[in-house]
């Protein structure tokens, strides 16, 4: 469920964006629909994501200045350096951003077109409060059908579309999930893994978003989930 009152300040904010002529932040809406193994539609929820990581706006900063890393080997506030999902912390200078595809037909950036958990969208069972920090899903679900694991379905890249009448730049991003473990399983967070080039040499996965749901989804043992993230940035300031 969206939450009226969060709905009314980004309405606000899109009109002081419109005021000084600069387009609103990149939104981002979390669509968790889960289908019993009949193929009945028995759980149904959209809500706001908006947990950016400091991942995220380190690469967006980068990306835009040209920026390589700064020689430090720390991670937060004051250096612009990543921490990738394993834990490493890339700062070398002699590297920037890139989400080049070095592996044809393998999937970059947040579209990932093999049956991994290592990037694209990634779904978990911890609720641990968000912080600007994290690198990873508090409890990531594996890949598989064995107990407490989901089936990662590949992902298959979409084109963005410009909605002309609200002037609008839209992406959605799906990824499907089947329940083979045998037993129901709790999903109650979500993350966008970009695959890529981060101050380094090595290609591999940053999270650059985190959501904890406000509702926690049950998936039934033989049933499927449907993550859907839509991502948008509201161009009608300049266009």
């Amino acid at each position: 469920m969206l939450d009226l009152n969060e709905e009314k300040k980004f309405a606000e904010l899109k009109e002081i964006c419109q005021y000084l002529k600069m387009p609103a932040p990149p939104e981002i809406f979390i669509r968790m629909q889960v289908h019993d193994k009949k193929g009945d539609l028995v759980f149904d929820n959209k809500e706001r994501g908006h947990s950016w990581t400091r991942n995220f706006w380190n690469f967006m900063f980068a990306m835009l200045t040209t920026s390589v890393g700064g020689n430090s080997n720390n991670f937060g506030a004051g250096y612009l350096s990543e921490k990738s999902t394993n834990g490493t912390i890339r700062y070398t200078s002699n590297y920037g951003v890139n989400g080049h595809n070095y592996n044809p037909g393998a999937g970059t950036g947040f579209i990932r077109q093999t049956n991994t958990e290592d990037a694209g969208i990634v779904v978990g069972t911890g609720d641990t409060a968000f912080s600007i920090d994290q690198f990873v899903l508090s409890a990531v679900i594996a890949h598989g059908n064995n107990a407490g694991q989901l089936y990662y379905a590949a992902m298959s890249p979409q084109e963005p579309i410009y909605t002309a009448v609200s002037k609008t730049w839209k992406n959605i991003i799906k990824r499907l999930f089947n329940n083979n473990s045998g037993e129901s399983i709790t999903v109650k967070e979500t993350g966008l893994y970009f695959l890529g080039y981060f101050f380094s040499s090595s290609y591999e996965g940053n999270m650059l978003e985190r959501s904890v749901l406000a509702s926690a989804v049950n998936v039934p043992n033989g049933a499927q989930l449907t993550v859907t993230y839509e991502i948008s940035m509201d161009f009608s300031a300049i266009d």
